[in-house]
């Protein structure tokens, strides 16, 4: 099937087959979310499984999420015109001090494939950033920790959600290297803990009664 061979090429970072494979995929009519979710984005996962198990070195991440873009690139027009849910958006950055964002980037790719409107702050965002995306009417903040540092900056921005008087209303979620359910919990007190993207998209399901 073309969406297996998709992610194989994906994950094998062969860039002319994938970008290939992808535009065949649009000539044969299939739905883009479908070349998203069941050929690119599991491509991308793997490559970043091999990586955390040190089977794929740092490159071989950023040459995948090179590829990633340029195969998005071909379905990006129709992928903008599907149908999503204009009521929920939120952003995701990196806590101030941390740089590392391969994940962080998988998150958001995710999201934006699941119907989410996200807004990326990039990498290591200072809080203020987080809370004037709150004042400017987000519904949820996502936050990538990868040290030790950025667990007090999401702290930080928690306890300006409760300052601000937002905070029955932004959701945050963490995670990352830097932080577990506990410290997500009892330190940072956030609503969710969130190992991968898909627990990301879960959380705000539930939290949004998206696609229930």
């Amino acid at each position: 099937m073309i969406l297996e061979q998709i992610k194989h090429s994906l994950f094998n970072l062969d860039r002319e087959e994938t970008i290939s494979l992808t535009v065949q995929a649009i000539l044969e009519k299939m739905p883009p979310r479908e070349i998203v979710l069941h050929g690119l984005l599991p491509g991308l996962g793997e490559v970043a499984e091999q990586y955390e198990k040190k089977e794929h070195i740092f490159p071989d991440m950023f040459k995948a999420a090179i590829i990633f873009q340029e195969a998005l690139a071909k379905i990006k027009h129709q992928f903008l015109s599907m149908e999503t849910d204009p009521g929920v958006w939120g952003v995701i950055g990196l806590a101030r001090g941390d740089m590392q964002d391969f994940g962080k980037n998988i998150v958001c790719m995710t999201l934006e494939a699941k119907g989410f409107t996200v807004r990326d702050l990039g990498k290591s965002v200072p809080p203020e950033e987080f809370l004037q995306a709150a004042e400017d009417g987000a519904d949820f903040i996502a936050i990538s920790i990868m040290t030790d540092g950025g667990v007090q900056e999401a702290e930080k921005v928690v306890q300006g959600l409760k300052e601000a008087g937002t905070r029955e209303r932004v959701k945050v979620i963490v995670g990352g290297a830097g932080v577990n359910a506990r410290t997500a919990a009892e330190i940072i007190g956030a609503d969710g803990y969130a190992e991968n993207a898909d627990e990301v998209v879960e959380f705000l399901k539930i939290f949004f009664r998206v696609g229930r």
